[in-house]
This record gives structure tokens, C-alpha cells and sequence, in this order.
């Protein structure tokens, strides 16, 4: 029975942890003060509804929100690999948003209002766009990543459903 268990002891020790390369980057990640989140007002999903990564407050996370017209506040987060927010910080940040303003939409009254902040260690940016439709490039790039990691990791069960009078 011994020599079972020292063979399997070996054996897994011999396989490795299959996690080992997230958990180096887990060590070596430096976060550098980067978030990026984008809001909506007026969008089809909700009065306000906005999406942000960061890793300042409590290592790399994502948040997604949505207020509806009565005020009720749901807010969702998640926690991210570093592997994920890299990613999604990769194709963010090859957007261009320290050189972006505001776009020129379709600035229309009851468009969708989209306002962003980015951020990092060597500098900050906030700009807007009210279109009609799909943003343009590279806009679109923003939200559309932002979304798509908010609903890879979107589950109901850490929902924080808030009602206006609640504090």
C-alpha cells in the first residue's frame, strides 16, 4: 500500500501542475494602474449600462452594470487570469485611446451616448461618442472587447441587485 502511494506521489509530482505557467504569470503580473471602462446612456439594454476592467482595487477584475429607468442598479463582478485581462488589455490598448477624442456621430438627441476612460501608468484618457448604430473604428474595438469578456464571465450569482433607496 506504501509503495502505491509513494509511486502515485512521484507520478503527479513527475506531471506537473497543469497551472503552472498561469500561476508564474500571476506572480510576475504588474498591474500599472490600468483600467478601461466604457458607459452608455440611452442604449437599448438599459437607461445606463457600462463595463470596466481594472486590477488597482482588487487585482484584475471586470465589472459590468445597468440602471434602469426606475433607478435599480444591478452590478456584476468577476475576477479575470491575467491571461484574460492581458488579452483584452492587448487589443484595447492597441486602439490608439491616448490619441482618441471625441468622435464625430451621428449626435443625434436620443442616440446612445457612450463616454470612455482609459487608463495606465504613463497616462489617461476620456472621450465620448453619441452615434446612432455600430461606433465607428476604433471605438467599437472598446466596447466590443469589453463586452465579449463580460459575457464570457457573467454569472447571475454574484449579482448585487440595488434598489434606488438603498444605500
Amino acid at each position: 500500500m506504501t509503495r502505491l502511494l509513494v509511486l502515485g506521489v512521484v507520478g503527479a509530482a513527475a506531471c506537473g501542475n497543469p497551472y503552472k505557467e498561469e500561476l508564474e504569470r500571476n506572480r510576475n503580473f504588474q498591474c500599472n494602474d490600468r483600467t478601461a471602462s466604457y458607459v452608455v446612456m440611452g442604449g437599448l439594454a438599459a437607461r445606463e449600462l457600462g463595463v470596466m476592467i481594472d486590477c488597482r482595487d482588487a487585482g484584475p477584475r471586470i465589472v459590468q452594470w445597468k440602471a434602469d429607468q426606475d433607478g435599480t442598479r444591478d452590478e456584476q463582478t468577476q475576477s479575470l487570469t491575467v491571461s484574460e485581462f492581458e488579452r483584452v488589455w492587448e487589443k484595447i490598448d492597441s486602439s490608439g485611446w491616448r490619441y482618441l477624442e471625441d468622435c464625430a456621430g451621428t449626435g443625434g438627441d436620443d442616440d446612445p451616448a457612450y463616454s470612455f476612460d482609459v487608463n495606465d501608468w504613463n497616462g489617461h484618457a476620456e472621450f465620448a461618442c453619441t452615434n446612432a448604430g455600430p461606433l465607428p473604428y476604433p471605438y467599437n474595438v472598446m466596447v466590443d472587447q469589453l463586452d465579449l469578456l463580460a459575457a464570457e464571465k457573467a454569472k447571475r450569482d454574484t449579482s448585487t441587485k440595488k434598489d434606488p433607496d438603498d444605500p
